[in-house]
């Protein structure tokens, strides 16, 4: 009896309490309202700049900002980036172009900021999202930036099949394949679909990277007071590398590494197509 009534009080705290007072701050209005995968929430991440209603709102957003979960994100984005840099350099040195693919990209900041290699054209990137609201998102900070070579489309990463139209009709394959923040939303059987479809999609010494998480300090804030795009619970799937090592391993991939931030919450995970 007493254990359901203070879970009772816990959870009013949090879904009533709580998500009320979070929604006067950006990122927390974010998370709540429109979503917490949308774009413009990981934007605001990285942009790292307190916004809020009145100086209470501003103050919250600083304490979210500041979470080790929040952090871990935007050190996830530099670790993309590094390995990203590493890539264009291998197929520099081989005379070619580095072709990027990302699968729910959201914004695609990290790709942005490569805006140097893609104005080179040494790197040609191509964003999908399901999402139009965060294809016309990334088209729009892209354009803004100026950033070349550079385009969004709208897609569905599930259809495999589809992809390989939109890359034969436009005679361009990808040799590099970023999943940042898809598979931490999917089952076992859905995240080992898309990876051998992906290894069956990549030229040999082709690479794939994607992000998982191995915890989350704020996993009981987000599942509390938090939900997705289509108002569903935000809820996540957490894996050891361990886990990430064998199924890569399995499907056929090589040279497999996986990273992890200081806080042992995000992984970064790339592996190589054998040439």
């Amino acid at each position: 009896m007493l254990k359901r009534l203070i879970a009772r009080v816990d959870d009013f705290f949090y879904r009533v309490i709580l998500k009320n007072v979070l929604k006067l701050s950006k990122l927390g209005h974010g998370f709540i309202v429109s979503g917490a995968e949308s774009g413009e929430n990981f934007e605001h991440i990285y942009n790292n700049k307190p916004q809020g209603a009145f100086l209470i709102g501003k103050y919250i957003d600083r304490i979210l900002l500041n979470l080790p979960s929040v952090r871990a994100t935007r050190e996830r984005k530099e670790q993309i980036k590094k390995i990203l840099r590493k890539e264009i350099s291998i197929n520099q040195s081989k005379g070619q172009k580095t072709r990027i693919l990302d699968l729910a990209s959201g914004g695609a900041r990290y790709l942005r900021e490569l805006k140097t290699e893609h104005e080179n054209g040494d790197v040609e990137s191509l964003c999908i999202d399901k999402n139009m609201r965060c294809v016309n998102l990334g088209r729009s900070l892209a354009g803004r930036e100026d950033v070349k070579n550079l385009k969004f489309l709208r897609g569905d990463i599930f259809r495999m099949g589809h992809l390989k139209a939109i890359s034969q009709n436009i005679d361009w394959k990808p040799n590099v394949i970023i999943a940042s923040g898809l598979f931490i939303y999917f089952n076992d059987p859905t995240v080992e679909r898309i990876l051998k479809e992906t290894h069956q999609f990549l030229p040999s010494g082709g690479i794939v990277i994607f992000q998982s998480y191995e915890n989350l300090s704020s996993r009981k804030l987000m599942r509390k007071t938090s939900s997705t795009s289509t108002g569903e619970q935000w809820t996540l799937y957490y894996r050891k590398p361990e886990f990430w090592k064998k199924l890569l391993g399995d499907i056929g991939f090589k040279e497999i590494s996986i990273s992890r931030d200081e806080w042992q919450m995000n992984n970064v995970c790339v592996a190589r197509k054998d040439a």
